[in-house]
């Protein structure tokens, strides 16, 4: 439902980091032109076929997020879904989600972090970490990455806890949010 509202709501340019096989494709509006920042070239053809299937207009960028070639204030939002807890320097790439948006912009995000301290699901993500990472294309499951946001350049962040359940297991904790670049007049 959050992706449905703030995906559904964006127009412009939006600037997609790692959106793997398209799978955010369903949410975008018409008209909304996508940059893919996608760095796994094997995605690319089913990435192109979603979009296709939702009429959004895709273009693709073979690149890491921590370096994107969109220009300053040229994005009016970004959007990473599972992204943050996979890249080599979380910090790096929510500096260029902040650089490449307009003022007033926003930063979508949704993403894996460590479950509570002494929970029995920290303890299996600590058991399951390095195979986790392996398997999943460098996900780091123990992340503080609402720290890294909070932290980071946005004027303002919301983050909302999800408890996705024991149906998820070791990574049934996430975090989704906004966070906002200040407007022109701020």
């Amino acid at each position: 439902d959050r992706k449905s509202a703030v995906i559904g709501s964006m127009s412009g340019t939006v600037v997609e980091l790692g959106p793997g096989t398209g799978v955010n494709m369903r949410y975008y509006a018409p008209g909304v032109h996508v940059i893919a920042i996608e760095p796994n070239p094997v995605m690319h053809p089913k990435l192109r076929a979603a979009a296709e299937s939702q009429g959004v207009d895709l273009e693709i960028r073979q690149l890491d997020g921590e370096s994107i070639n969109v220009g300053d204030g040229e994005a009016d939002a970004v959007v990473a879904t599972l992204v943050l807890c996979g890249v080599d320097d979380a910090e790096q790439v929510i500096r260029e989600a902040y650089r490449i948006l307009k003022p007033g912009g926003c930063y979508f995000f949704v993403e894996h972090v460590e479950s509570p301290d002494g929970s029995r699901t920290r303890q299996v993500q600590r058991v399951l970490r390095r195979p986790h990472r392996w398997i999943f294309n460098g996900c780091d499951i123990s992340c503080d990455t609402a720290t890294t946001l909070r932290t980071g350049p946005f004027e303002s962040v919301e983050i909302d806890t999800v408890d996705r359940g024991r149906s998820a297991l070791w990574v049934r904790h996430q975090i989704a949010g906004v966070a906002q670049k200040a407007g022109a007049n701020s």
